[in-house]
């Protein structure tokens, strides 16, 4: 019966943060943290039922290594506290895979189902973000154009594709003159693959110039919101771009002193979260 309830839970309270977050690119801290509750509550339960403390320290060891992992992507600006945070409850909730379900879906479960799940949820949200990414490049196509090539233009930017080039030729000439083939593939991929990556990081940096930008009423500024700009007040420096986003005593201030500013907005990812988690439910590990 727990499996069933934890599914349930599961898709629900992943529904509620997706559509919360396409509204209002944000995610409930009651909804993450009663997604933790739950899922600390529940193996705690099942603890007792069996008389045994391997499931709550299943559950808080997946709780505990998706707390890491969501720092880590906290403090490198790649995901934004909900995210984290979400992804602790799911780590609290589904430290293994609902045993009453294997006969319902038969997955593929050859790594431990917390692996499983990251590694879907970063797949998935891969594919969602290069998809996202070109439907904003098609609805500012003109703006898009305009901004990538003012990026290539810099001196800086022609000096960084020069040196790329001249190694990809380098592999190229290695690759024709090696004869083994699992070289030859390694070198061809070494030479290919730079270009990919400047060039899709030119195409986001482009995307976020043209559309990831806004000015927001500092009355509408919530905690972790990613301000752009240094902020001084009286010649002291209250806020720094540099910031992995703005608190609560700092939005205080800056509404006492300005009327706007401007914020980096981003893309909902936490259905990118609801795609993956589902995924790796039905099918398990997708990869191997």
């Amino acid at each position: 019966m727990f499996d069933w309830i934890i599914l349930a839970i599961v898709v629900v309270w992943l529904t509620f943060a997706a559509i919360c977050d396409i509204k209002t690119k944000e995610v409930p801290d009651w909804l993450n943290y009663s997604l933790i509750i739950l899922g600390l509550a529940i193996y705690s339960f099942k603890s007792i039922q069996i008389n045994s403390f391997s499931p709550i320290l299943k559950s808080l060891a997946a709780f505990g290594i998706f707390f890491v992992i969501s720092e880590l992507m906290y403090y490198s600006k790649q995901w934004g506290g909900g995210d984290t945070k979400l992804l602790m409850g799911l780590g609290a909730i589904l430290p293994e895979y609902p045993s009453q379900l294997i006969s319902v879906f038969n997955p593929n479960l050859t790594l431990p189902f917390p692996m499983i799940l990251f590694i879907n949820i970063l797949l998935i949200g891969g594919i969602y973000g290069l998809v996202m990414c070109l439907a904003l490049i098609l609805k500012n196509t003109k703006a898009f154009h305009k901004n990538f090539k003012e990026l290539t233009s810099q001196v800086n930017i022609k000096r960084l594709r020069l040196i790329i080039l001249v190694l990809s030729l380098l592999f190229i000439i290695l690759a024709l003159i090696i004869k083994v083939y699992s070289l030859q593939l390694a070198f061809f991929f070494l030479a290919v693959f730079p270009f990919l990556f400047f060039y899709l990081y030119l195409s986001v940096k482009s995307i976020e110039n043209i559309s990831m930008y806004k000015i927001l009423p500092t009355s509408k500024l919530v905690e972790g919101d990613w301000i752009a700009e240094d902020i001084k007040i009286k010649n002291k420096l209250i806020y720094s771009k540099k910031s992995l986003g703005v608190t609560k005593e700092q939005i205080e201030l800056i509404k006492k002193h300005k009327k706007k500013v401007l914020v980096k907005d981003g893309i909902a990812f936490v259905p990118s979260f609801w795609i993956g988690t589902i995924i790796s439910i039905l099918f398990g590990n997708i990869i191997f």
